[in-house]
């Protein structure tokens, strides 16, 4: 008689199909910050650097701006937190697409986490009907 081997733990994608509302909304969230990390990985930062469009976006960049992203709506806008505690980098501006000398996708990466974290920190204070207000929104 053998012992049945019990199911693998659901994998990143399938936890966006089940569970309550918030954790289908985080692991959503989840999954596609993780995304972001994986395609950038192992890239060569010369390739990471390099422009492809017009306008400033690079695969580097694109790490850099999301980090910007998560801090201006989680820390800024769900927080209340003043851009100068939450420190540079807050909103995703223009300026976010600018990549430092020392930079590197590993480094832009590691930030990116970091904000993803302090993120799932602070919207687990907030039930999902909470409201916040918006400087242009109300």
């Amino acid at each position: 008689m053998t012992t049945p081997r019990p199911a693998p733990p659901l994998a990143p994608d399938e936890l966006v199909a089940a569970g309550t509302e918030r954790e289908v909304l985080e692991a959503f969230l989840d999954f596609h910050r993780e995304v972001l990390v994986r395609k950038v990985s192992g890239v060569p930062e010369q390739e990471a650097r390099h422009r492809r469009v017009p306008s400033k976006t690079t695969l580097a960049g694109l790490v850099k701006h999301m980090t910007g992203v998560e801090r201006g709506w989680f820390q800024r806008v769900l927080a209340g937190r003043p851009k100068a505690e939450i420190g540079p980098n807050v909103g995703g501006g223009d300026d976010s697409w600018e990549l430092a000398d020392d930079e590197t996708v590993a480094s832009l990466a590691a930030e990116y986490r970091r904000a993803c974290e302090e993120s799932r920190q602070t919207a687990a204070r907030f039930a999902l009907d909470d409201t916040v207000p918006q400087r242009r929104l109300g």
